[in-house]
């Protein structure tokens, strides 16, 4: 018999609701939507049909009441509420403030440690530019402990305890492995992780990218960066057109990085193309 679905395991509540619904319709038959509804005190009996489908969002006091007719525990409780606002949220900083808030809730509940920690470790490597740049740094150059020398290979160089706790992050996500020699390499595997995670840590990392493309600007001479831009006015197709450009272009580009094995430094490459103006509306045509 299948187990009640743990909140404490998801990162989506939408999905998670979907999933408790699921499993006490498979239990009886006669549950329902309506009947979740008015067990959370909800007047519109397809309130929870709507949420799970996505038309409609959670308030505080939303939350509550699912909690309180699901049976949620003070800390299943305090997870579900940061996991409705982490998903709910659009601003970056505000998504950041309730995944740690989540993380910190899941630290208090007894078997949640290992998910935990492989997630933790999946949103650090994704959230901070210098994890990948040590990754790189370890397949040029012959590194062993050095880390004193290690900081100082990156630029901007980072803090001796960064890169020692990078190295560390790397080898727990298996993406290098220390040799009998004592030297670090790279390893086949690859690391995966939901795609909430990878999408609010990869809004992390192009932030801070793009902070390190304009400080390159000024403090970095033109024979070793390559900045330009280009302004245009196109339609939604263009648009679309230009994007599988983008994506063709960063292939080709990869299978340059894969065929040169006379690699002297870390390079970052950063691609961006966002809108200067709004979309017309009728209101905006001219008289």
């Amino acid at each position: 018999m299948k187990t009640l679905p743990n909140v404490i395991e998801y990162l989506d509540y939408r999905k998670y609701l979907h999933d408790y619904f699921e499993h006490k319709k498979g239990e009886n038959s006669l549950f329902s939507f309506g009947v979740l509804a008015r067990k959370a005190g909800f007047r519109n009996r397809g309130f929870m049909h709507s949420v799970m489908a996505g038309n409609k969002n959670l308030s505080k006091s939303s939350v509550f009441k699912i909690s309180q007719a699901l049976s949620h525990s003070k800390s299943e409780s305090d997870y579900f509420e940061n996991l409705v606002f982490f998903n709910q949220s659009k601003e970056l900083v505000q998504r950041n403030h309730f995944f740690s808030a989540m993380t910190a809730v899941k630290s208090r509940i007894k078997g949640a440690v290992q998910i935990q920690n492989v997630r933790i470790d999946q949103y650090e490597y994704y959230s901070a530019w210098y994890h990948s740049a040590v990754r790189s740094a370890i397949d040029l150059y012959p590194f062993k402990n050095d880390y004193a020398w290690l900081s100082k290979k990156l630029y901007p160089p980072i803090t001796v305890t960064q890169a020692r706790s990078s190295v560390k992050l790397l080898v727990r996500l298996g993406l290098i492995q220390k040799r009998n020699d004592g030297y670090y390499e790279l390893s086949a595997k690859h690391i995966s992780t939901g795609a909430e995670i990878l999408d609010l840590a990869a809004l992390n990392f192009h932030r801070e990218s793009a902070r390190l493309a304009a400080a390159a600007i000024e403090s970095l001479p033109k024979d070793i960066r390559n900045i330009s831009g280009l302004t245009m006015g196109i339609s939604r197709c263009g648009y679309e057109r230009i994007c599988n450009e983008v994506r063709d272009f960063r292939q080709r580009i990869s299978e340059i990085v894969q065929s040169d094995t006379d690699g002297d430094r870390v390079y970052q490459m950063n691609i961006h193309v966002f809108p200067f103006s709004k979309p017309d509306t009728p209101e905006d045509s001219p008289v």
